[in-house]
Protein backbone atom coordinates (compact mmCIF):
# COMPACT_ATOMS: atom_id res chain seq x y z
CA UNK A 1 0.00 0.00 0.00
CA UNK A 2 1.29 3.46 -0.88
CA UNK A 3 1.64 6.04 1.84
CA UNK A 4 -1.25 8.54 2.21
CA UNK A 5 -0.66 11.63 0.09
CA UNK A 6 -1.43 15.20 1.08
CA UNK A 7 -1.15 18.63 -0.46
CA UNK A 8 1.47 21.24 0.44
CA UNK A 9 0.11 24.15 -1.61
CA UNK A 10 -0.34 26.38 1.46
CA UNK A 11 3.38 26.43 2.10
CA UNK A 12 5.15 29.65 1.27
CA UNK A 13 2.06 31.77 1.84
CA UNK A 14 1.48 33.92 4.88
CA UNK A 15 -0.81 32.11 7.31
CA UNK A 16 -2.74 33.89 10.01
CA UNK A 17 -5.03 32.64 12.79
CA UNK A 18 -8.23 34.45 13.77
CA UNK A 19 -10.07 33.72 17.03
CA UNK A 20 -13.41 35.17 18.13
CA UNK A 21 -16.05 34.30 20.76
CA UNK A 22 -18.70 31.78 19.73
CA UNK A 23 -22.03 31.10 21.40
CA UNK A 24 -22.91 27.42 21.49
CA UNK A 25 -26.41 25.99 21.75
CA UNK A 26 -25.57 24.95 25.30
CA UNK A 27 -24.88 28.61 26.17
CA UNK A 28 -28.40 29.56 25.15
CA UNK A 29 -30.04 26.49 26.63
CA UNK A 30 -28.38 26.80 30.03
CA UNK A 31 -30.25 30.05 30.50
CA UNK A 32 -33.04 27.65 31.47
CA UNK A 33 -31.21 26.71 34.67
CA UNK A 34 -33.64 28.63 36.87
CA UNK A 35 -36.65 27.02 35.22
CA UNK A 36 -35.17 23.53 35.46
CA UNK A 37 -34.31 23.80 39.17
CA UNK A 38 -37.80 25.17 39.80
CA UNK A 39 -39.73 22.37 38.12
CA UNK A 40 -42.25 20.75 40.52
CA UNK A 41 -40.81 17.29 39.87
CA UNK A 42 -37.35 18.58 40.82
CA UNK A 43 -38.52 20.43 43.92
CA UNK A 44 -40.50 17.39 45.11
CA UNK A 45 -37.34 15.29 45.15
CA UNK A 46 -34.81 17.98 46.11
CA UNK A 47 -36.32 20.30 48.71
CA UNK A 48 -32.99 21.81 49.78
CA UNK A 49 -31.86 25.34 49.13
CA UNK A 50 -28.57 24.52 47.40
CA UNK A 51 -29.86 23.34 44.02
CA UNK A 52 -27.45 23.71 41.11
CA UNK A 53 -27.53 22.68 37.46
CA UNK A 54 -24.48 20.41 37.17
CA UNK A 55 -24.84 19.01 33.66
CA UNK A 56 -26.74 19.99 30.54
CA UNK A 57 -26.55 18.16 27.22
CA UNK A 58 -28.52 18.54 23.99
CA UNK A 59 -29.34 15.14 22.54
CA UNK A 60 -30.31 16.30 19.04
CA UNK A 61 -27.77 17.59 16.54
CA UNK A 62 -29.91 20.31 14.98
CA UNK A 63 -31.13 22.04 18.15
CA UNK A 64 -34.24 24.18 17.98
CA UNK A 65 -37.24 24.34 20.30
CA UNK A 66 -38.05 20.68 19.77
CA UNK A 67 -34.54 19.50 20.68
CA UNK A 68 -34.26 16.88 23.41
CA UNK A 69 -32.01 17.53 26.38
CA UNK A 70 -30.65 15.79 29.45
CA UNK A 71 -29.84 17.74 32.61
CA UNK A 72 -28.63 16.84 36.11
CA UNK A 73 -29.66 18.98 39.07
CA UNK A 74 -27.77 18.46 42.34
CA UNK A 75 -28.75 19.43 45.89
CA UNK A 76 -25.64 20.08 47.97
CA UNK A 77 -27.68 20.10 51.20
CA UNK A 78 -29.07 16.58 50.86
CA UNK A 79 -26.25 15.25 48.63
CA UNK A 80 -28.83 13.94 46.17
CA UNK A 81 -29.41 14.50 42.46
CA UNK A 82 -32.06 14.12 39.78
CA UNK A 83 -31.96 13.68 36.04
CA UNK A 84 -34.27 15.78 33.87
CA UNK A 85 -35.16 14.54 30.35
CA UNK A 86 -37.30 16.68 28.09
CA UNK A 87 -37.57 19.04 25.14
CA UNK A 88 -36.49 22.67 25.17
CA UNK A 89 -39.90 23.97 24.10
CA UNK A 90 -41.96 21.88 26.53
CA UNK A 91 -40.30 21.89 29.96
CA UNK A 92 -43.60 21.20 31.71
CA UNK A 93 -43.61 17.64 30.34
CA UNK A 94 -40.02 16.87 31.28
CA UNK A 95 -39.39 13.57 33.06
CA UNK A 96 -37.61 13.78 36.43
CA UNK A 97 -35.95 10.79 38.09
CA UNK A 98 -33.36 10.16 40.79
CA UNK A 99 -29.79 9.63 39.61
CA UNK A 100 -26.56 8.74 41.39
CA UNK A 101 -24.28 11.74 40.86
CA UNK A 102 -21.29 12.93 42.87
CA UNK A 103 -19.89 16.26 41.69
CA UNK A 104 -16.12 16.51 41.90
CA UNK A 105 -14.74 19.02 44.41
CA UNK A 106 -14.28 22.46 42.89
CA UNK A 107 -11.51 24.83 43.97
CA UNK A 108 -13.61 26.47 46.68
CA UNK A 109 -14.70 23.21 48.27
CA UNK A 110 -11.17 21.81 48.20
CA UNK A 111 -9.86 24.95 49.90
CA UNK A 112 -12.47 24.57 52.65
CA UNK A 113 -11.30 21.01 53.16
CA UNK A 114 -7.67 22.16 53.28
CA UNK A 115 -8.53 24.80 55.90
CA UNK A 116 -10.07 22.07 58.07
CA UNK A 117 -6.92 19.94 57.71
CA UNK A 118 -4.68 22.86 58.66
CA UNK A 119 -6.81 23.43 61.77
CA UNK A 120 -6.37 19.81 62.88
CA UNK A 121 -3.74 19.71 65.70
CA UNK A 122 -1.81 16.71 64.35
CA UNK A 123 -2.04 17.43 60.63
CA UNK A 124 -1.53 21.15 61.08
CA UNK A 125 1.79 20.41 62.75
CA UNK A 126 2.82 18.23 59.77
CA UNK A 127 2.04 21.06 57.35
CA UNK A 128 4.27 23.43 59.32
CA UNK A 129 7.33 21.31 58.45
CA UNK A 130 9.73 22.76 55.93
CA UNK A 131 8.59 21.90 52.41
CA UNK A 132 5.34 20.23 53.48
CA UNK A 133 2.31 20.97 51.31
CA UNK A 134 -1.15 19.74 50.34
CA UNK A 135 -2.21 18.39 46.96
CA UNK A 136 -5.24 16.92 45.25
CA UNK A 137 -5.00 13.11 45.53
CA UNK A 138 -6.79 10.16 44.01
CA UNK A 139 -9.54 9.37 44.65
CA UNK A 140 -11.00 12.90 45.00
CA UNK A 141 -13.81 11.64 47.22
CA UNK A 142 -13.99 8.99 49.96
CA UNK A 143 -17.68 9.10 50.81
CA UNK A 144 -18.94 7.21 53.88
CA UNK A 145 -22.14 5.19 53.59
CA UNK A 146 -24.56 5.59 56.48
CA UNK A 147 -26.52 2.55 57.78
CA UNK A 148 -29.79 3.90 56.33
CA UNK A 149 -28.29 4.11 52.84
CA UNK A 150 -27.47 7.80 52.60
CA UNK A 151 -23.93 9.04 52.01
CA UNK A 152 -21.68 11.54 53.75
CA UNK A 153 -19.61 13.60 51.31
CA UNK A 154 -15.91 13.30 52.19
CA UNK A 155 -13.36 15.31 50.18
CA UNK A 156 -9.83 13.89 50.22
CA UNK A 157 -6.68 15.95 50.79
CA UNK A 158 -3.13 14.72 50.14
CA UNK A 159 -0.29 15.77 52.46
CA UNK A 160 3.35 15.52 51.41
CA UNK A 161 6.16 15.98 53.91
CA UNK A 162 9.37 15.44 51.90
CA UNK A 163 11.70 15.50 54.91
CA UNK A 164 9.78 12.98 57.01
CA UNK A 165 9.82 9.19 57.07
CA UNK A 166 6.14 9.17 56.06
CA UNK A 167 6.17 11.29 52.92
CA UNK A 168 2.52 10.92 51.86
CA UNK A 169 -0.74 10.51 53.67
CA UNK A 170 -4.27 11.01 52.39
CA UNK A 171 -6.97 12.21 54.75
CA UNK A 172 -10.59 13.21 54.28
CA UNK A 173 -12.90 15.99 55.40
CA UNK A 174 -16.61 15.38 55.98
CA UNK A 175 -18.02 18.47 54.34
CA UNK A 176 -21.26 18.57 56.30
CA UNK A 177 -19.44 19.72 59.43
CA UNK A 178 -15.75 19.89 58.31
CA UNK A 179 -14.76 16.96 60.49
CA UNK A 180 -11.35 15.54 59.58
CA UNK A 181 -11.32 11.80 58.83
CA UNK A 182 -7.76 10.57 59.40
CA UNK A 183 -8.21 7.18 57.68
CA UNK A 184 -10.96 7.51 55.06
CA UNK A 185 -12.05 4.39 53.17
CA UNK A 186 -10.63 3.48 49.77
CA UNK A 187 -7.45 5.58 49.78
CA UNK A 188 -3.75 4.74 49.69
CA UNK A 189 -2.23 4.21 53.12
CA UNK A 190 0.70 6.27 54.48
CA UNK A 191 3.67 6.00 52.09
CA UNK A 192 7.40 6.34 52.68
CA UNK A 193 8.28 6.89 49.02
CA UNK A 194 7.78 9.50 46.30
CA UNK A 195 6.59 8.78 42.76
CA UNK A 196 7.34 11.48 40.17
CA UNK A 197 9.66 14.39 40.92
CA UNK A 198 7.42 17.37 40.08
CA UNK A 199 5.65 18.91 43.10
CA UNK A 200 1.98 19.64 42.54
CA UNK A 201 1.53 23.41 42.41
CA UNK A 202 -1.02 24.40 39.72
CA UNK A 203 -0.97 27.98 40.98
CA UNK A 204 -1.91 30.25 38.05
CA UNK A 205 -5.01 32.45 38.10
CA UNK A 206 -8.37 31.10 36.97
CA UNK A 207 -10.50 33.67 35.17
CA UNK A 208 -13.87 32.71 33.65
CA UNK A 209 -14.28 33.25 29.94
CA UNK A 210 -16.30 32.14 26.95
CA UNK A 211 -17.40 28.54 26.64
CA UNK A 212 -16.20 28.36 23.02
CA UNK A 213 -14.44 30.28 20.24
CA UNK A 214 -14.48 30.18 16.47
CA UNK A 215 -11.02 29.64 14.96
CA UNK A 216 -10.00 30.23 11.37
CA UNK A 217 -6.65 29.50 9.75
CA UNK A 218 -6.24 31.67 6.66
CA UNK A 219 -3.62 31.44 3.92
CA UNK A 220 -3.98 34.52 1.75
CA UNK A 221 -7.68 34.61 0.89
CA UNK A 222 -8.18 30.87 1.51
CA UNK A 223 -9.73 29.53 4.71
CA UNK A 224 -7.75 26.37 5.38
CA UNK A 225 -9.49 25.53 8.66
CA UNK A 226 -12.72 26.89 10.12
CA UNK A 227 -13.91 25.32 13.37
CA UNK A 228 -15.25 25.87 16.87
CA UNK A 229 -13.09 25.01 19.91
CA UNK A 230 -14.64 24.40 23.33
CA UNK A 231 -12.38 24.70 26.35
CA UNK A 232 -12.11 21.61 28.62
CA UNK A 233 -14.14 23.05 31.51
CA UNK A 234 -17.10 23.47 29.13
CA UNK A 235 -16.54 20.33 27.06
CA UNK A 236 -19.25 17.73 26.55
CA UNK A 237 -19.66 14.42 28.31
CA UNK A 238 -20.18 13.12 31.82
CA UNK A 239 -16.54 13.85 32.73
CA UNK A 240 -15.72 16.41 30.05
CA UNK A 241 -13.63 15.58 26.99
CA UNK A 242 -10.58 17.86 26.92
CA UNK A 243 -10.21 20.52 24.26
CA UNK A 244 -13.18 19.77 22.01
CA UNK A 245 -13.50 20.51 18.29
CA UNK A 246 -16.87 21.12 16.64
CA UNK A 247 -18.09 21.95 13.13
CA UNK A 248 -14.66 21.36 11.58
CA UNK A 249 -14.33 22.51 7.96
CA UNK A 250 -11.24 22.05 5.81
CA UNK A 251 -11.07 24.26 2.70
CA UNK A 252 -14.82 24.85 2.89
CA UNK A 253 -15.82 21.19 3.29
CA UNK A 254 -17.26 19.89 6.55
CA UNK A 255 -15.18 16.94 7.78
CA UNK A 256 -16.06 16.53 11.48
CA UNK A 257 -19.15 17.42 13.44
CA UNK A 258 -17.37 16.83 16.75
CA UNK A 259 -13.98 15.46 17.82
CA UNK A 260 -13.15 14.95 21.49
CA UNK A 261 -11.90 12.47 24.11
CA UNK A 262 -14.79 11.67 26.48
CA UNK A 263 -13.52 8.45 28.13
CA UNK A 264 -10.26 8.10 30.07
CA UNK A 265 -9.31 5.51 32.67
CA UNK A 266 -6.38 3.98 34.56
CA UNK A 267 -5.74 0.44 35.76
CA UNK A 268 -3.06 -0.52 38.31
CA UNK A 269 -1.30 -3.86 38.50
CA UNK A 270 -1.39 -6.07 41.57
CA UNK A 271 1.53 -4.26 43.26
CA UNK A 272 -0.17 -0.87 43.12
CA UNK A 273 -3.62 -2.20 43.96
CA UNK A 274 -2.11 -4.03 46.95
CA UNK A 275 -1.15 -0.72 48.59
CA UNK A 276 -4.45 0.99 47.81
CA UNK A 277 -3.72 2.55 44.40
CA UNK A 278 -6.80 2.28 42.26
CA UNK A 279 -7.34 -0.53 41.53
CA UNK A 280 -8.78 1.55 38.69
CA UNK A 281 -9.87 5.14 38.15
CA UNK A 282 -12.35 6.61 35.69
CA UNK A 283 -10.74 10.02 35.23
CA UNK A 284 -12.17 13.37 34.21
CA UNK A 285 -11.14 15.74 31.41
CA UNK A 286 -12.78 19.04 32.41
CA UNK A 287 -10.41 20.37 35.08
CA UNK A 288 -7.88 22.74 33.51
CA UNK A 289 -4.31 22.90 34.85
CA UNK A 290 -1.60 25.52 34.54
CA UNK A 291 0.98 25.55 31.77
CA UNK A 292 3.12 28.17 30.05
CA UNK A 293 1.69 30.03 27.07
CA UNK A 294 3.01 33.41 25.93
CA UNK A 295 0.82 35.54 23.72
CA UNK A 296 -2.43 37.49 23.56
CA UNK A 297 -6.05 36.62 24.37
CA UNK A 298 -8.04 37.88 21.36
CA UNK A 299 -11.30 36.28 22.55
CA UNK A 300 -10.86 37.00 26.25
CA UNK A 301 -9.60 34.83 29.14
CA UNK A 302 -9.04 31.15 28.54
CA UNK A 303 -8.01 31.29 24.85
CA UNK A 304 -4.46 32.37 24.04
CA UNK A 305 -2.86 32.88 20.62
CA UNK A 306 0.84 32.19 21.10
CA UNK A 307 3.87 33.53 19.26
CA UNK A 308 5.91 30.49 20.37
CA UNK A 309 4.99 26.93 21.20
CA UNK A 310 3.24 26.49 24.56
CA UNK A 311 5.05 24.40 27.18
CA UNK A 312 3.11 21.80 29.17
CA UNK A 313 4.44 19.65 32.02
CA UNK A 314 5.77 17.21 29.41
CA UNK A 315 7.93 20.01 27.98
CA UNK A 316 8.96 21.92 31.11
CA UNK A 317 8.80 19.31 33.87
CA UNK A 318 6.96 21.89 35.95
CA UNK A 319 3.42 22.13 37.34
CA UNK A 320 3.55 25.92 37.34
CA UNK A 321 2.62 28.24 34.51
CA UNK A 322 0.96 31.49 33.55
CA UNK A 323 -2.19 30.23 31.84
CA UNK A 324 -5.04 27.76 32.00
CA UNK A 325 -7.41 27.15 29.13
CA UNK A 326 -6.66 26.49 25.44
CA UNK A 327 -3.52 27.75 23.69
CA UNK A 328 -3.14 28.07 19.91
CA UNK A 329 0.13 28.16 18.02
CA UNK A 330 0.80 28.01 14.27
CA UNK A 331 4.38 26.92 13.58
CA UNK A 332 4.36 27.63 9.84
CA UNK A 333 2.86 24.29 8.82
CA UNK A 334 0.21 23.34 11.38
CA UNK A 335 -2.02 24.78 14.08
CA UNK A 336 -1.66 23.25 17.54
CA UNK A 337 -4.60 23.42 19.95
CA UNK A 338 -3.25 22.60 23.42
CA UNK A 339 -4.61 22.34 26.93
CA UNK A 340 -3.31 20.75 30.13
CA UNK A 341 -5.73 18.87 32.37
CA UNK A 342 -5.62 17.77 36.00
CA UNK A 343 -7.27 14.74 37.61
CA UNK A 344 -5.95 14.35 41.14
CA UNK A 345 -2.19 13.82 40.83
CA UNK A 346 -2.40 13.06 37.10
CA UNK A 347 -1.68 15.65 34.43
CA UNK A 348 -2.96 15.06 30.91
CA UNK A 349 -2.22 16.92 27.68
CA UNK A 350 -5.03 17.46 25.18
CA UNK A 351 -3.35 18.35 21.89
CA UNK A 352 -4.88 18.67 18.42
CA UNK A 353 -2.65 19.37 15.42
CA UNK A 354 -4.31 20.62 12.24
CA UNK A 355 -1.83 20.82 9.37
CA UNK A 356 -2.17 23.29 6.51
CA UNK A 357 -2.32 20.32 4.11
CA UNK A 358 -5.37 18.87 5.88
CA UNK A 359 -3.69 16.24 8.08
CA UNK A 360 -5.25 15.92 11.55
CA UNK A 361 -3.10 14.60 14.39
CA UNK A 362 -4.97 14.01 17.66
CA UNK A 363 -2.53 13.62 20.53
CA UNK A 364 -2.96 12.85 24.23
CA UNK A 365 -0.13 12.96 26.77
CA UNK A 366 0.32 11.48 30.24
CA UNK A 367 2.21 12.92 33.22
CA UNK A 368 1.89 13.35 36.97
CA UNK A 369 2.99 15.33 39.99
CA UNK A 370 4.55 13.90 43.15
CA UNK A 371 2.36 11.15 44.64
CA UNK A 372 2.56 7.67 46.21
CA UNK A 373 1.21 5.58 43.32
CA UNK A 374 2.34 6.27 39.75
CA UNK A 375 5.73 4.54 40.06
CA UNK A 376 3.73 1.32 40.35
CA UNK A 377 2.92 -0.43 37.07
CA UNK A 378 -0.27 0.98 35.56
CA UNK A 379 -1.92 1.54 32.19
CA UNK A 380 -3.82 4.52 30.84
CA UNK A 381 -6.54 4.12 28.22
CA UNK A 382 -7.79 7.15 26.28
CA UNK A 383 -10.71 7.00 23.84
CA UNK A 384 -11.30 9.60 21.14
CA UNK A 385 -14.75 10.01 19.64
CA UNK A 386 -14.56 11.18 16.01
CA UNK A 387 -17.98 12.11 14.63
CA UNK A 388 -17.30 12.40 10.90
CA UNK A 389 -19.49 14.48 8.59
CA UNK A 390 -17.59 14.13 5.31
CA UNK A 391 -19.27 16.70 3.02
CA UNK A 392 -22.48 16.10 4.99
CA UNK A 393 -23.57 13.52 7.53
CA UNK A 394 -25.77 11.04 5.70
CA UNK A 395 -23.75 9.03 3.18
CA UNK A 396 -20.47 7.84 4.70
CA UNK A 397 -18.80 4.45 4.81
CA UNK A 398 -15.92 2.91 6.77
CA UNK A 399 -13.26 0.76 5.10
CA UNK A 400 -10.68 -1.39 6.84
CA UNK A 401 -7.24 -2.27 5.48
CA UNK A 402 -5.47 -5.52 6.38
CA UNK A 403 -2.23 -6.75 4.83
CA UNK A 404 -2.24 -9.70 4.52
CA UNK A 405 -6.05 -9.90 4.25
CA UNK A 406 -7.73 -12.09 6.83
CA UNK A 407 -9.57 -14.32 4.33
CA UNK A 408 -7.76 -13.46 1.10
CA UNK A 409 -9.18 -11.07 -1.45
CA UNK A 410 -8.66 -7.29 -1.46
CA UNK A 411 -6.80 -5.55 1.33
CA UNK A 412 -9.50 -2.89 1.68
CA UNK A 413 -12.95 -4.08 2.76
CA UNK A 414 -16.03 -2.05 3.66
CA UNK A 415 -17.42 -2.56 7.16
CA UNK A 416 -21.13 -3.29 6.78
CA UNK A 417 -22.44 -3.16 10.35
CA UNK A 418 -21.43 -1.66 13.68
CA UNK A 419 -18.35 -3.41 15.00
CA UNK A 420 -15.34 -3.36 17.30
CA UNK A 421 -11.93 -3.91 15.69
CA UNK A 422 -8.40 -4.61 16.92
CA UNK A 423 -5.41 -2.63 15.70
CA UNK A 424 -3.40 -5.74 14.70
CA UNK A 425 -0.04 -4.24 13.63
CA UNK A 426 0.95 -7.58 12.06
CA UNK A 427 -1.66 -6.88 9.40
CA UNK A 428 -0.80 -3.16 9.18
CA UNK A 429 -4.44 -2.47 9.99
CA UNK A 430 -5.77 0.99 9.09
CA UNK A 431 -9.14 2.57 8.38
CA UNK A 432 -10.71 5.24 6.22
CA UNK A 433 -14.03 7.11 6.31
CA UNK A 434 -15.36 8.19 2.92
CA UNK A 435 -18.34 10.03 1.53
CA UNK A 436 -19.73 7.45 -0.88
CA UNK A 437 -20.83 10.05 -3.43
CA UNK A 438 -17.77 12.31 -3.58
CA UNK A 439 -14.98 9.93 -2.54
CA UNK A 440 -13.75 12.53 -0.05
CA UNK A 441 -12.70 11.44 3.40
CA UNK A 442 -9.95 10.66 5.88
CA UNK A 443 -7.48 7.80 6.17
CA UNK A 444 -6.72 6.89 9.80
CA UNK A 445 -3.24 5.49 10.46
CA UNK A 446 -2.58 4.24 14.04
CA UNK A 447 0.28 5.86 15.90
CA UNK A 448 3.41 3.77 16.56
CA UNK A 449 2.94 3.99 20.35
CA UNK A 450 -0.84 3.56 20.58
CA UNK A 451 -0.62 0.00 21.93
CA UNK A 452 -3.19 -2.76 21.72
CA UNK A 453 -6.09 -3.20 24.12
CA UNK A 454 -5.90 -5.75 26.92
CA UNK A 455 -9.02 -7.07 28.67
CA UNK A 456 -9.49 -3.86 30.68
CA UNK A 457 -8.62 -1.66 27.68
CA UNK A 458 -11.79 -2.91 25.94
CA UNK A 459 -10.83 -2.31 22.30
CA UNK A 460 -8.85 -0.32 19.73
CA UNK A 461 -11.51 0.98 17.33
CA UNK A 462 -15.29 0.95 17.09
CA UNK A 463 -17.35 1.96 14.04
CA UNK A 464 -20.94 2.84 14.98
CA UNK A 465 -23.95 4.84 13.82
CA UNK A 466 -24.35 8.39 15.11
CA UNK A 467 -26.71 8.68 18.09
CA UNK A 468 -27.03 11.88 20.09
CA UNK A 469 -27.26 9.93 23.36
CA UNK A 470 -23.85 8.28 22.86
CA UNK A 471 -21.37 11.08 23.54
CA UNK A 472 -19.93 8.77 26.22
CA UNK A 473 -20.98 5.72 28.23
CA UNK A 474 -22.45 7.78 31.09
CA UNK A 475 -20.00 6.65 33.78
CA UNK A 476 -18.74 9.24 36.24
CA UNK A 477 -15.70 8.94 38.48
CA UNK A 478 -15.32 5.55 40.12
CA UNK A 479 -12.61 3.17 41.31
CA UNK A 480 -14.68 0.03 40.65
CA UNK A 481 -13.03 -1.94 37.79
CA UNK A 482 -16.38 -3.22 36.53
CA UNK A 483 -17.69 0.33 36.20
CA UNK A 484 -14.55 2.24 35.21
CA UNK A 485 -13.85 0.05 32.14
CA UNK A 486 -14.98 1.75 28.92
CA UNK A 487 -18.37 0.45 27.83
CA UNK A 488 -18.26 1.44 24.16
CA UNK A 489 -19.26 -2.12 23.23
CA UNK A 490 -22.76 -1.12 24.32
CA UNK A 491 -23.00 1.12 21.25
CA UNK A 492 -22.49 -1.85 18.91
CA UNK A 493 -26.03 -3.05 18.17
CA UNK A 494 -25.60 -4.60 14.72
CA UNK A 495 -27.09 -1.64 12.85
CA UNK A 496 -25.81 -1.12 9.26
CA UNK A 497 -23.26 1.68 8.88
CA UNK A 498 -22.56 1.65 5.13
CA UNK A 499 -24.19 4.80 3.76
CA UNK A 500 -25.05 6.30 7.12
CA UNK A 501 -23.79 8.94 9.58
CA UNK A 502 -20.82 7.23 11.23
CA UNK A 503 -18.74 7.73 14.36
CA UNK A 504 -15.33 6.19 15.05
CA UNK A 505 -14.12 5.57 18.60
CA UNK A 506 -10.34 5.18 18.72
CA UNK A 507 -8.42 3.93 21.75
CA UNK A 508 -4.84 4.79 22.69
CA UNK A 509 -3.21 2.62 25.36
CA UNK A 510 -0.18 3.73 27.39
CA UNK A 511 1.56 1.32 29.76
CA UNK A 512 3.59 3.21 32.37
CA UNK A 513 6.37 0.95 33.65
CA UNK A 514 9.28 2.75 35.33
CA UNK A 515 11.35 -0.46 35.17
CA UNK A 516 10.99 -0.85 31.40
CA UNK A 517 14.51 -0.60 29.86
CA UNK A 518 12.99 0.90 26.68
CA UNK A 519 10.23 3.21 27.94
CA UNK A 520 7.66 4.46 25.45
CA UNK A 521 6.92 8.14 24.82
CA UNK A 522 4.17 9.48 27.07
CA UNK A 523 2.01 10.50 24.08
CA UNK A 524 -0.44 8.50 21.97
CA UNK A 525 -2.56 9.31 18.94
CA UNK A 526 -3.20 8.45 15.28
CA UNK A 527 -2.68 10.44 12.08
CA UNK A 528 -5.63 11.25 9.81
CA UNK A 529 -4.75 11.98 6.18
CA UNK A 530 -7.20 13.80 3.88
CA UNK A 531 -8.54 12.10 0.76
CA UNK A 532 -9.64 14.35 -2.16
CA UNK A 533 -10.07 17.34 0.15
CA UNK A 534 -7.23 19.54 -1.15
Amino acid sequence: MSEPSHDSSARGREVRVEIEPFQTEEDAAESLAGELTGLPGVRDRLPGGGLRLEEFRLLDRDGGEDARFRAVVHDADSYQSVQVLGRLGDLGRAEVSAVLYRPLPDAGEFERAVAAVRADPELGMVLRHDGAHVYRPMPPLADIQNPEGTAERVVTVGLRDPGAEIKHRIVGVRMRDLTVVHAPPGVTGPARHDCETTPGVDDCSDTPGHRAVRVRVLAGGTALWDLVVVRPRSSSGTNGSGAELRFVDYRGTRVLHRAHLPILNVEYGSEGAGIGCGPTYRDWQNQEACFTAEGSDPAGPGYRLCASAPATILDSGSDTGNFRGVAFHHDGSELRIVSELAAGWYRYISDWRLADDGVIRPRFGFAGVTNPCTCRLHSHHAYWRLDFDIAGSADDRVDEYSDPPVFGGPAWRTLQVETRRTRNPLRRRQWRVLNRSTGQGYHLVPGPHDGTADAYGAGDLWAVRYRGTELDDGQGFTTDPALSRARIDGFVTGEPIDGHDVVLWYGGHFRHDEHDPTPRPHIVGPDLYPIRLC
